[in-house]
């Protein structure tokens, strides 16, 4: 299977050994099946064949912050006129390998705002609320920094949404009046 890069002709291959997260798109939000965080005993090295790009993308009438790790859902979310940001953050590993956690998606029901998260408090809390929809692990993402990792921090912004960000770009966005939840965990910088 080839990994179309956002906003290149550059495609990569990703490993034939790669469980990805897979998903279908429906109206008002995304409904995932997924596998990306099924092996969790699992002792795996996260490999450049097990990553792949964490893609941000503007939802419909730009009212909300979208991401995905699947070529698949990406060009799904584009035909409900989801537009990609020109971000990437970084790479997450599409299989449970040692040192990482899963990174869980949501969708809040009454808009088309999703948030990323690694606590699973959190993510249970917020599911219980009525208010969210858990879709899914998306990657998984390690909490320590190694070599070829880069920062990674969630932002918010009252009415327009949650945001994953590097630190310089987190820096700004709290200049421009964006709260920095905190530290959401490390990115790969490449496949």
């Amino acid at each position: 299977m080839n990994w179309k890069i956002p906003g290149t002709r550059r495609t990569r291959a990703i490993g034939a050994g790669a469980v990805v997260t897979t998903a279908a798109l429906v109206a008002g939000g995304v409904a995932v099946a997924n596998s990306a965080g099924a092996a969790e005993a699992s002792t795996t090295k996260a490999t450049a064949s097990t990553r792949a790009q964490l893609i941000e993308m503007r939802t419909a009438g730009a009212k909300g912050y979208f991401y995905t790790s699947n070529q698949a859902e990406f060009r799904r979310a584009k035909k409900l006129a989801f537009k990609f940001s020109g971000q990437v953050p970084g790479y997450v590993s599409t299989v449970a390998a040692r040192g990482t956690v899963p990174l869980f998606r949501l969708r809040m029901k009454s808009g088309s705002s999703y948030l990323l998260t690694v606590s699973t408090a959190e993510r249970n809390k917020l599911a219980a609320s009525g208010s969210w929809v858990y879709e899914g692990v998306i990657g998984r993402i390690p909490l320590a920094n190694a070599a070829g990792r880069v920062k990674v921090y969630r932002v918010s912004k009252n009415g327009v949404g949650w945001r994953v960000l590097r630190t310089a770009d987190a820096s700004a966005a709290a200049r421009a009046g964006w709260r920095v939840d905190g530290i959401l965990g490390y990115l790969w910088t490449s496949k």
